[in-house]
């Protein structure tokens, strides 16, 4: 069975200018709670032996900024906390070279507004995004190792012109210059995650 680390991202611009590395399978994913269908979706003689799930997220702490990277040390899903194994997160902080903070991750239903991340504030959370949750429950039920690196989209404050319950075409037709702006944000957090996923898989790979 061919072993195979699998990294999950929504959208190709999450994952700019990451490089292929053998044995490495980027998968892209729906946003939300389908994010683990492709998975159940790979060959039989494919395995894998470590999940990756990256893209962006929502800060929620004052001192999370665009631009941050998070590794989460657990993910909190429909009232479940799932911890992640504490040898291969040190394995990824090294691999990383301290650029990453480290925090648990809130996974919600839904892109949180800037209400909705204030309210999530006491949490105790650093980060929010759809997808780790989904993701880690299918790891944990297959007994698949599990990291989620994510890059900080939007702070705490920052309140995105994008929302769950439209098209992100329809956003775009709504608060064009916000939502250029916004895209443009986006594309340079991209490519901060795509330079670290090119530090951190490589030396996965070696130890896997």
């Amino acid at each position: 069975m061919e072993v195979t680390i699998a990294v999950t991202a929504c959208y190709p611009i999450e994952t700019l200018g990451m490089n292929a590395v053998p044995g490495v399978r980027l998968i892209r994913t729906p946003v939300g709670e389908r994010a683990p269908e492709p998975l159940e979706e790979l060959p039989r003689s494919e395995g894998v032996s470590l999940l990756v799930a990256t893209g962006f997220c929502g800060g929620l702490l004052p001192d999370l900024r665009f631009g941050d990277l998070v590794l989460a040390d657990a993910v909190r899903h429909r009232g479940e906390e799932i911890r992640i194994d504490a040898d291969l997160l040190d394995r990824a902080r090294a691999a990383l070279g301290g650029r990453a903070r480290v925090g648990a991750c809130e996974s919600i239903p839904f892109v949180a507004d800037l209400a909705a991340k204030q309210g999530l504030g006491d949490s105790g959370a650093a980060t929010i995004d759809m997808e780790s949750g989904p993701l880690a429950r299918w790891a944990t039920r297959r007994e698949v190792p599990f990291l989620a690196l994510r890059v900080v989209l939007d702070a705490v404050d920052d309140d995105l012109p994008f929302s769950s319950d439209r098209p992100i075409a329809a956003s775009f037709l709504r608060h064009p210059i916000r939502a250029v702006r916004a895209a443009r944000r986006a594309a340079r957090a991209g490519r901060r995650l795509g330079d670290a996923l090119n530090d951190l898989l490589p030396a996965l790979k070696e130890e896997s």
